[in-house]
């Protein structure tokens, strides 16, 4: 009983780093990093959000989020702003080029993502679903 559990563990392991790197090659693709992809994507769709609310969404520290919003300041993807009434609050939103760079990237992602699950019927993937979130609930002490 014990091999069939790491067995399993394996086998989703190997599963999550072979998805993962799929989605990060076709992320690539558009000049982007992984952090980069995931700002933005919180962004397109929550819209306007304080920097400590796209860090907990993206679930990197504070200080790598500065980076990655630097670098998205840079391509011109987001603006900041500055909170009028509380100054050590700053907001991050897509400008107007980043939204439609969004526009354009995220559909083409999505579909490219949706191949990779596109294999299973709809009831093997609400199986899947249901397999992994009781294996995430337990994990996490849920």
């Amino acid at each position: 009983m014990e091999q069939d559990s790491l067995k399993t563990m394996r086998i989703l392991f190997r599963a999550h780093q072979a998805v993962e790197t799929y989605a990060k090659k076709d992320i690539l693709s558009y000049g982007l990093t992984l952090n980069e992809f995931t700002a933005l994507e919180v962004l397109y769709h929550k819209g306007k959000l304080p920097v400590q609310s796209v860090c907990d969404a993206v679930l990197i520290p504070n200080s790598s989020m500065t980076y990655v919003l630097d670098k998205l300041e840079v391509k011109k993807l987001i603006t900041r702003t500055q909170d009028k009434l509380d100054k050590r609050t700053y907001y991050v939103e897509l400008s107007e080029n980043g939204l439609n760079f969004s526009n354009e990237i995220f559909p083409k992602h999505y579909e490219h993502m949706r191949k990779v699950f596109d294999i299973l019927s709809t009831n093997e993937q609400e199986s899947l679903n249901q397999l992994l979130k009781k294996i995430g609930y337990f994990a996490k002490g849920d």
